[in-house]
């Protein structure tokens, strides 16, 4: 039933994003089933009233989508009426201002979606100490006793995994088991993973937490931290804010943190900060607030959490005040050496000019919190993690490499979350540093007028030195008498051009013409990258390692020996790349859409640049994603200069809807050269 729910929305999916008639045939490809599948998906679907499918001879195409609000996957339903008794170690503390205990809704506001089962069931769980029994659940969400266990149960299992979770059922009772702590943090992680991706959104916890003043709690947080004086982001504030609701919601059950469970020596670590007093007082207020609002203390253990999760949101400088000296007496100057020469080694790699001086205090000092953050054992939840994979993969790719690196040096685990954040540090300064690859030229057409013209050219030039040769100044008899070659024709006059584009301007260089130039100027730039990267891959495409159809056991690691021996036998490559290919992809998945894997070398260069391709009608599970197309990529030393481009080209192929369903209908490798290509 979870899979047919998921079939019914990729194929919603894929007829909301094509431009055109999607057959049966491709549509079955997209889905990894039959086309007799699809067209009974289809009648559902019309059935149901929310979309209208179209079909013809040419396919099927979606008319209208109706009005209706989007099903939300179900966490935590709502609290039930009657209060229960908080903190029996404390027999003076009152429960009558405390929300009523959580409770998970007996029917999920979105039943018949996978992710509300899953969830459903793990609201359930995690806010009861005795076993629930297997047949009152499958009757919460009516499904079979056989769906909920070979459907729902699974995802539950995968999704607590991380966590040190564990889903046991013994005589048709279910219990989730495992340490508090643990619990808390997929509480945490579930208000981050169904936030809708901006950091400062609250927009979640209200749905997870509706009892709650979630803007009210938030603002007195705000003015408690405001007049600490410590600098606390948006986002380590939307965290606290997470991190304290879960500890009055799960102290509402009577779960607190044990002394087992949080070894973790706070007061060492408040001593190491010059703002140690005042994190202490933060952490005072923000326990004085909850004691007055909810009349019940917080515990000691989890008033030490909150400590914790202070200390470890504050920035201990602005980074306007910080100094190499001033960092060097925070991190020691091996560690931000070490920074520093595992950041020159990522430039280096990837063929990008080594970062500036601001940027590696930055870096150096958001490194020291990630490694103080993975010694206590405290993790932020990214909500953009996914989206920062898919839309900035080559930038993505860089801090999975730099991430490695660090790992390697300091010991240290480094999620996803937290590549993610590297990435969104590096792509900051890229966007901010970046320098075209390779000018544009242009040819100015102006009439003599004074000195207006030579004026204008001066004007250009001081303006667009770095992305624009002008290669001719002439006039308009000249130009049509003997035009020549050029990307841009710069005119003041109204001429008819050939060869190249044109952008009329006035006389003057104001400021709207010359955003008129950069908006062309940005067209024939990224021609240019999508020249290059077409004219690299179809040297590195070969049709010797192009493979339709291949099924094996073992998952994702199947596929990457497989295609890396044919890669082997060819001599592009050796086992050490094989082995390197296997690292990258258990430091963070290469699934970066619904339907492409591109494994690939973290550390190990390919003897020559190739791009095998396995072609599958069957999808095939690679971390959260099934995919049909695996691209193994090896790229010679001396042309990393076209990897980002080429790892976001083909990436951007395989998010437009239209081009993966044309590139799933291909069945040989001239079809798929010719569709790859063809798209660029």
């Amino acid at each position: 039933m979870a899979a047919k729910d998921e079939r019914v929305r990729r194929l919603i999916y894929i007829l909301e994003h094509t431009s055109s008639w999607v057959s049966s045939t491709a549509l079955a490809r997209a889905l990894g089933t039959s086309e007799r599948t699809v067209r009974n998906y289809i009648a559902e679907i019309n059935r149901s009233g929310r979309h209208h499918v179209e079909s013809s001879k040419e396919g099927y195409r979606l008319k209208s989508t109706s009005s209706a609000t989007q099903d939300r996957p179900a966490t935590f339903e709502a609290f039930q009426d009657t209060p229960s008794a908080v903190c029996e170690h404390n027999a003076t503390c009152s429960t009558a201002l405390l929300p009523n205990r959580i409770e998970a809704h007996a029917a999920p506001a979105a039943k018949n979606t996978s992710d509300a089962r899953r969830d459903y069931v793990i609201s359930k769980l995690i806010n009861e100490h005795a076993p629930v029994s297997i047949f009152d659940v499958a009757s919460a969400l009516h499904v079979s006793e056989s769906t909920l266990s070979n459907s729902v149960l699974p995802q539950v299992r995968k999704l607590i995994a991380p966590f040190n979770l564990a889903l046991e059922c013994h005589d048709f009772q279910l219990q989730l088991t495992g340490r508090e702590h643990d619990k808390r943090r997929l509480l945490g992680n579930l208000a981050i993973r169904n936030a809708s991706g901006y950091f400062t959104s609250t927009d979640t916890l209200k749905s997870l937490f509706p009892a709650f003043d979630v803007e009210g709690i938030l603002n007195k947080l705000v003015e408690i931290c405001q007049r600490s004086e410590l600098i606390i982001n948006n986002y380590a504030l939307n965290n606290l804010l997470i991190h304290i609701l879960v500890i009055i919601i799960r102290l509402q059950s009577n779960n607190e943190l044990s002394e087992r469970e949080d070894s973790t020596d706070v007061d060492a670590l408040v001593a190491s900060f010059s703002q140690g007093e005042a994190i202490l007082k933060c952490a005072n207020d923000v326990a004085h607030y909850f004691e007055t609002e909810f009349g019940c203390p917080i515990p000691a253990n989890d008033f030490q959490q909150i400590v914790l999760l202070i200390a470890l949101s504050v920035e201990r400088y602005s980074y306007d005040e910080l100094t190499f000296d001033k960092l060097a007496n925070l991190t020691g100057y091996p560690f931000m050496d070490h920074i520093i020469n595992i950041a020159h080694e990522t430039a280096d790699r990837y063929g990008i000019a080594r970062f500036d001086d601001a940027f590696m205090l930055q870096l150096v000092l958001h490194m020291y919190n990630v490694y103080q953050r993975a010694i206590y054992r405290v993790s932020y939840p990214n909500p953009l993690a996914l989206q920062i994979k898919t839309d900035y993969a080559p930038v993505y790719d860089m801090a999975v490499y730099f991430a490695h690196r660090f790992s390697g040096a300091f010991d240290a685990s480094i999620s996803e979350d937290e590549i993610a954040f590297i990435a969104f540090h590096i792509g900051a300064y890229l966007e901010r540093t970046a320098t075209p690859d390779g000018k544009a030229t242009a040819v100015v057409i102006v009439e003599q007028y004074h000195d207006f013209a030579q004026q204008l050219v001066t004007d250009l030039e001081e303006a667009l030195s770095d992305e624009l040769s002008v290669i001719a100044v002439m006039s308009c008899d000249a130009f049509l008498s003997s035009p020549p070659g050029a990307d841009l024709v710069i005119t003041t006059i109204d001429v008819p051009v050939r060869c190249g584009i044109k952008v009329l301007i006035g006389p003057i260089l104001n400021k709207q013409n010359l955003r008129k130039i950069r908006d062309k100027l940005a067209l024939v730039l990224e021609s240019k990258r999508r020249g290059r990267a077409h004219r690299f891959l179809k040297q590195v495409l070969r049709r010797e390692l192009y493979v339709r159809n291949m099924q094996l056991s073992g998952g994702p690691d199947a596929y990457i020996d497989y295609l890396g021996s044919l890669c082997k036998a060819r001599g592009f490559v050796d086992d050490a790349f094989v082995r390197d290919v296997h690292l990258r992809e258990r430091v963070s998945s290469t699934a970066f859409t619904d339907c492409l894997a591109i494994p690939h070398s973290i550390d190990s260069f390919a003897g020559n640049s190739f791009i095998a391709v396995l072609h599958n009608d069957a999808a095939i599970p690679w971390g959260r994603h099934n995919v049909n197309f695996v691209l193994l990529i090896g790229i010679a030393e001396g042309d990393m200069g076209y990897f980002r481009d080429t790892l976001d080209i083909i990436i951007e192929l395989f998010s437009s809807v239209d081009a993966t369903i044309r590139l799933l209908q291909t069945d040989s490798f001239d079809e798929f050269l010719e569709a790859f290509t063809g798209d660029l």
